[in-house]
């Protein structure tokens, strides 16, 4: 086939080209890859961190103070009358004394109490040792006062179905209880 001036018209090549990615679409794909393998990797560690503290009523914890050093662990007990509500570290804080099976521990936990936290109700919270006098003890009625106390940032009130009247007296715990 010719055009109007009698030559040949240029030949097509219709040979397929290799695709090359556009490099920004692949370094786009690689970081997002990477952002959400960073974030699988964070949740499960942060979810095994968590499946891993150990479970301890107050008087195990007590026992075990020098071995827990302060690592994080959980701690189920019954707050004792006489809440204090303070701060501490410029967070809002709540001060009370926990016990189980007649051994007392001082607690400071930060942040809000659970809904449903009242002395009486037996709680579990996640925290550490940590050796000195918590603030504001002095208005605990039975407070433990060995020099130690537990700081706490997580807690969960236990609830059964026993409850009491608003009058009922809770049972003594402690020392001499």
């Amino acid at each position: 086939m010719t055009d109007d001036a009698g030559s040949e018209p240029p030949s097509l090549d219709l040979t397929p080209r290799p695709a090359r990615p556009a490099a920004g679409n692949r370094r786009g794909a690689i970081a997002l890859l990477l952002l959400l393998v960073g974030g699988i990797i964070f949740v499960l560690l942060r979810t095994l961190g968590d499946a891993s503290l150990f479970f301890y009523d107050v008087a195990e914890a007590v026992d075990l103070r020098s071995d827990l050093g302060d690592s994080r662990f959980r701690v189920v007990g019954t707050p004792q009358p006489g809440l204090l509500v303070t701060e501490l570290d410029g967070a809002s804080a709540v001060v009370f004394t926990l016990c189980a099976d007649d051994v007392l521990a001082d607690v400071v936990h930060l942040g809000d109490p659970a809904e449903l936290f009242q002395a009486g109700v037996p709680v579990v919270l996640q925290g550490a040792w940590t050796a000195g006098r918590p603030p504001d003890m002095a208005g605990l009625p039975d407070a433990a006062g060995d020099g130690w106390y537990l700081r706490t940032d997580h807690m969960v009130v236990k609830h059964d179905n026993d409850y009491r009247s608003d009058g009922a007296e809770l049972e003594p715990c402690g020392a001499g209880g």
